[in-house]
């Protein structure tokens, strides 16, 4: 029988163990690669997009929107909230300055998207566009940079529904006269304020781009979408009124392009048309397909016109969702 050297049989062995435990690294490190594009293919949805108007509240909004992010996972104070300054009456804004600081008292850290009257019923475009009303719009620039001297300020918003005050149908150059004023008093109070323009989404009841005001006093070029009753599935619903609607989502992708502007969604929500699911895998999807043009998008969290809070059970399939979709 052949009988081989005692000592190479051993140099062999040594080989064989330096073969082997290169070839057992070189596979972590393949699996590792593997692993680490695979995680990266189930990114979670960034936090721009987890943004909510919520509830009041015992004390403020910021306690019910740090309950929101623990329910999405999100980092603390990583999601942008939304109020609505003033109210009904032009005194509004001056009694109801010390809101913005509930905010900061109650969470420094916390930036503000600021949706801000462009005037109140009863008082034409025309007076504000003259000047008439500077007064109010200094108090709410003050309490507001105070406060939030980085935060969005959706200065009359909707102008294309005739329901709100500011409706701009007949009046485009008052309502870009009033927003461009309202922009320069703003911008005396804080040089860190950014200004959306945003619309509802559709046609509603005038072409929303006849009143945009310059690409000078815009920063980002907003939409309200919100899932209403039509004829039709959802998913015909989707394509024929967001996707393809005169100024539903292609329409504000690409005039937000033309302007240079990133896109923003300060509302949006399911309810009118019930719970539907499908219409926020649809959002969620557009908002990653569009993740690099768009600021923020807010969830309109709050049970107003119509119901549409998702978190409280009324919308279940929904809800299981969303909160999968927009969590960290």
């Amino acid at each position: 029988m052949f009988r081989t050297d005692p000592r190479r049989r051993k140099g062999h062995s040594v080989k064989r163990l330096v073969l082997f435990l290169a070839a057992f690294v070189l596979t972590v490190l393949l699996l590792a690669h593997v692993d680490s594009n695979a995680a990266s293919r189930t990114v979670s949805t960034p936090s721009k997009f987890a943004g909510a108007f919520v509830n009041w509240g015992p004390i403020g909004r910021e306690h019910t929107l740090q309950a929101w992010e623990k329910w999405l996972k999100q980092k603390p104070s990583s999601v942008l909230g939304v109020d609505f300054y003033g109210g009904t009456t032009w005194e509004d804004s001056s009694k109801l300055s010390w809101v913005p600081g509930i905010w900061k008292k109650l969470n420094p850290a916390r930036n503000v998207v600021w949706s801000i009257p462009l005037t109140m019923k009863g008082t034409p475009l025309a007076d504000v566009a003259d000047g008439l009303h500077d007064a109010e719009f200094e108090a709410a620039a003050r309490a507001i940079s105070e406060a939030h001297p980085q935060a969005v300020i959706r200065l009359g918003w909707e102008m294309n529904l005739a329901e709100m005050a500011w409706f701009a149908k007949g009046h485009e150059a008052d309502y870009i006269k009033a927003f461009r004023r309202v922009v320069e008093i703003f911008r005396r109070h804080s040089t860190g304020f950014k200004f959306d323009w945003c619309p509802g989404w559709g046609p509603q009841e005038m072409a929303a781009d006849a009143s945009y005001p310059g690409d000078d006093v815009v920063d980002y070029i907003g939409l309200d979408v919100y899932d209403f009753k039509q004829a039709g599935t959802p998913e015909e619903r989707w394509n024929t009124f967001y996707v393809k609607a005169p100024f539903g989502l292609e329409w504000h992708r690409d005039f937000a392009r033309k302007h240079g502007k990133p896109m923003s969604y300060p509302e949006w929500g399911v309810g009118n048309a019930g719970d539907n699911p499908f219409f926020i895998q649809q959002m969620h999807d557009w908002f990653m397909k569009n993740e690099g043009s768009i600021a923020y998008a807010a969830y309109f969290d709050v049970n107003g016109a119509w119901p549409t809070q998702i978190d409280n059970g009324q919308f279940p399939n929904s809800q299981r969702l969303f909160r999968k979709l927009f969590s960290r």
